[in-house]
């Protein structure tokens, strides 16, 4: 017990905690934005001015979304592969990924439906 206190107080030291929630909570921005641009594709209003049409606004923010969540998966997973058991935590945290954005994107749909 008292060697994986001293584990767990070496990472608290190494500031893996805020490094977990900066990762989690880019994530949930991602999703979010994700949703966004899928709600404007549905929507038929003119953005900026009449400049951009929701079509392209939405197709914009997806693009986004999903580039910025590919570097936040890339990184998240570039830190696990540094430590033990580095494929079966990676494939843990993609999986775990997945499954949260798609979450937060149904939820986001469901708040904006009602």
């Amino acid at each position: 017990m008292r060697n994986f206190w001293s584990k767990y107080l070496a990472l608290l030291d190494a500031d893996v905690s805020a490094k977990i929630f900066d990762n989690i909570k880019n994530l949930l921005v991602c999703a979010l934005l994700f949703a966004a641009g899928t709600d404007a594709l549905h929507g038929d209003h003119q953005l900026f001015m009449g400049l951009w049409g929701s079509t392209l606004a939405g197709w914009g923010l997806i693009f986004l979304s999903a580039l910025l969540l590919i570097l936040n998966i890339s990184d998240g997973l570039n830190r696990l592969a540094k430590l033990r058991h580095h494929l079966a935590l990676q494939i843990i945290l993609f999986l775990l990924y997945l499954i949260l954005a798609v979450r937060v994107v149904e939820i986001v749909w469901s708040f904006r439906a009602t």
